[in-house]
């Protein structure tokens, strides 16, 4: 994974020099979560003699001046903020907390650096006039309209010579920060680790550094991560890296967050470009590659962030368009604790473009099935049903009524990548349980059938299923007339319908969905959903049904479906190859496209679609 982060990060500072600066990669955003869209500016002037505290000035949160609010979060869940730049808490403890960060600039900068007596200046007025910057923050804060959730940022600005100059306009600012930068790398839990040895990603021998933790997963605070005896000061033996990598890391990582990171049925994702070969020399072929992500803006578009890989302008098409010898890395992840703990819940290794391609191609195949087109949606429209990694969540979903299914469906994401062996039993099991759920609270339930159909049909054709199908000898059914309706779709959906007991399941499922809506026709009620055994059924159940369905559409003296019938009785004399969960799932997928089967009879007497 770190290489192809380090890859990205060399091409970054060795070709993007003009529009980017080794500061870029230590600042961050105030408003990375879209939160904190206010500005507060504590302004002051610089005038020949002194300088004054002016006023609180307003603006709203600008991505262009990100560099100049030189925004660095301190370490730790409870560290103070490393410039005098700081998110608003209570107004006096963020003015007290930005006063701090102004003193550590000063301890840390050299006396005769540039900067350096304005920001002393800076600092005595600031000390001073505390009371009354507090007091007009406050009332600042106040006269504005915040909305649900919003907070703001607070700055330092002075004005001088008609100048307004932000923090992040000072050197004395930039260099704090860069030595802050250069210092975490080997200066950690009140420890020096550094040395001289091979770094582990160029392999030159060097002055190393042992606190590079790209990522929270890898903390050397942990007794865990420490070799050399458990002694933090020699953690540079166990994992040595150069000051030159540690900045290709940390630029990598950051284009990573801001490019190739997105939302996914609910957790966070990244992808990580892997080049296959040396790139030293290649930068043309890396910016071209990255330039093909960047133009999707994947990390800023709520469409995209609300789909999981679903259409064909997404991170799956850019990917499955790469040439060969460039692999990719997914990494779902969660950060806990605000941020101070990193979680990789499922990473997926060296995933070939060749056979992204084909995920696309299958899901391709499988959204233009008849089956999921044309389907009725809210006021009278239609939809066509389109296959996307949601319709898995939809069944191994996190919630406080069903239960938590992360780490289910991961699995599954993860095998579907990776082109390993999927069980059918599991899968099949779940989607049935979710639906007799729903089926039991007699809610619509056609939408679930169908996504559960899609997904059967696509790991199907992907040829992942653990289980392996066994040959089945079908039998010849003559055809006429009245039963060509029903024949015509098995053909049609023989991957569907590929043996005769699940022909005569589902038929029997269109039979009773015909009868429920007579029934509701006649007496406002549906009273035979009773007898479907709360959608658990098994070979002895389904015959009991049939026989019961037919001589209640006989006592209706409305049974137009002799043919059905008799299809129905013919496929049940085979034998039973499929499992109970497979029983009840081709039953209510009968009962879901009943639609499908209307004749003449039906529309005399009403018969409608399942509500």
């Amino acid at each position: 994974m770190l290489t192809g982060i380090i890859q990205i990060g060399e091409y970054i500072l060795k070709n993007r020099t003009g529009d980017h600066d080794e500061l870029e990669n230590i600042i961050e955003s105030p408003n990375d979560n879209g939160r904190y869209n206010h500005i507060f500016k504590i302004t002051f002037e610089k005038t020949l003699e002194k300088i004054l505290f002016k006023s609180i000035e307003y603006e709203e949160f600008s991505n262009d001046r990100i560099k100049k609010y030189a925004y660095k979060k301190g370490s730790g869940a409870r560290g103070g903020d490393r410039s005098p730049t700081s998110k608003l808490t209570e107004p006096a403890k963020t003015v007290n907390k930005i006063k701090t960060s102004i003193k550590d600039i000063l301890e840390s900068s050299d006396q005769k650096s540039e900067g350096y007596d304005l920001y002393k200046e800076l600092l005595n007025c600031y000390d001073a006039e505390s009371e009354s910057i507090i007091k007009s923050l406050d009332e600042k804060v106040k006269s504005i309209s915040f909305a649900k959730g919003e907070s703001a940022v607070v700055t330092v600005n002075v004005l001088k010579d008609g100048q307004e100059l932000y923090v992040g306009d000072f050197n004395i600012v930039k260099n704090h920060l860069l030595k802050i930068a250069q210092e975490q790398y080997y200066n950690k839990y009140e420890k020096i680790s550094k040395g001289t040895g091979v770094c582990y990603y160029c392999k030159s021998n060097k002055d190393v550094y042992g606190f590079v933790s790209t990522y929270k997963f890898y903390t050397l605070d942990k007794v865990g991560f420490v070799s050399s005896g458990f002694k933090q000061e020699k953690s540079w033996i166990n994992y040595p890296v150069c000051g030159e990598c540690a900045l290709y890391l940390e630029t990598g990582k950051k284009y990573i967050e801001e490019n190739l990171t997105s939302k996914f049925c609910g957790f966070d994702y990244s992808i990580i470009p892997k080049f296959t070969f040396n790139v030293n020399n290649k930068w043309k072929f890396i910016k071209l590659n990255l330039e093909r992500f960047e133009k999707q803006k994947f990390s800023t578009a709520d469409a995209s962030k609300r789909n999981l890989l679903k259409s064909e302008d997404n991170f799956l098409k850019v990917m499955s368009e790469s040439e060969n010898n460039l692999n990719y890395n997914m990494m779902i992840f969660r950060e806990e604790q605000s941020g101070s703990v990193f979680r990789i819940l499922l990473y997926v290794e060296d995933i070939v473009p060749s056979k992204l391609k084909n995920l696309l191609k299958v899901k391709d195949i499988i959204d233009d099935i008849s089956l999921f087109k044309g389907l009725p949606g809210k006021d009278d429209s239609k939809y066509d049903l389109e296959f996307g990694f949601d319709k898995i969540r939809f069944f191994f979903p996190n919630s406080k009524t069903e239960g938590n299914y992360d780490k289910s469906f991961l699995e599954i994401v993860n095998n579907i990548f990776s082109y390993k062996k999927v069980s059918y039993n599991f899968i099949l099991g779940r989607m049935i349980e979710k639906i007799r759920e729903i089926f039991c609270r007699e809610e619509y339930f056609d939408s679930a059938v169908l996504q559960a159909l899609m997904i059967i049909l696509y790991i199907t054709k992907l040829g992942l299923f653990q289980e392996n199908k066994k040959e089945v000898k079908l039998k010849m059914v003559e055809r006429n007339e009245k039963n060509a309706m029903y024949l015509d779709f098995i053909e049609k959906n023989l991957d569907v319908l590929d043996t005769d007991f699940k022909r005569a399941v589902f038929l029997e499922g269109v039979l009773v969905d015909k009868l429920l809506n007579i029934q509701y026709k006649e007496r406002g009620s549906k009273p035979f959903y009773s007898r479907l055994n709360g959608l658990k059924l098994n070979e002895k159940v389904i015959k009991r049904i049939f026989t019961e369905a037919v001589n209640k559409l006989n006592e209706y003296d409305k049974n137009y479906y002799v043919e059905l019938e008799s299809l129905i009785a013919n496929y049940l004399l085979s034998k039973n190859n499929i499992s109970d969960d497979e029983i009840s799932f081709y039953f209510v997928l009968g009962m879901t496209l009943s639609k499908k089967f209307m004749n003449p009879k039906d529309d005399k007497e009403g018969v409608k679609d399942n509500d």
